[in-house]
């Protein structure tokens, strides 16, 4: 999935950044893996610790405390904030909650991920939940942001 959407991504001559919290750059890491990386991969920036995401990104801690550092609204803060480091024609945020430790509550359990696509300035935002392993957690996410990439590029 990753290698049909990077290629829809190069065949429209378009280029992505990643802003990555509970992914911790294994989306970048994935999508570099792909013959058209060079093509389309700008980079990113992993913002794992809250001070990253305040410090770097500018994300109110407010609006964090407000709706925890794994939410759709901070997730949608990641991509256009990033947009005043990062020039791309594509971002993708995103957060969640890979293992214990964060804001999980039985509405939000481990597993449930929020992620964030800026395209054409417009925004779409995404919640999705993997069950499994770490590692099987984050091949699920990022077959799920490949999908909703792919529909976006394609409707646009």
């Amino acid at each position: 999935m990753t290698t049909k959407c990077c290629e829809l991504i190069a065949k429209n001559k378009l280029n992505i950044t990643f802003i990555e919290s509970a992914s911790a750059g294994y989306l970048a890491y994935r999508f570099s893996l792909t013959p058209f990386s060079g093509d389309i991969l700008n980079g990113g920036l992993v913002c794992y610790d809250l001070k990253i995401k305040e410090n770097v990104l500018k994300i109110s801690p407010k609006m964090i405390k407000k709706y925890s550092p794994e939410s759709s609204e901070i997730t949608e803060e990641l991509v256009k904030k990033s947009k005043s480091i990062f020039k791309s024609d594509i971002y993708v945020g995103c957060t969640g909650l890979l293992k214990p430790g964060g804001s999980e509550t039985k509405e939000k359990p481990v597993g449930t991920f929020f992620y964030s696509i800026l395209y054409k300035n417009k925004i779409y935002s995404y919640r999705c939940f993997c069950k499994g392993k770490k590692e099987e957690k984050l091949k699920k996410l990022i077959n799920y942001i490949c999908k909703s990439l792919i529909k976006i590029i394609k409707n646009s």
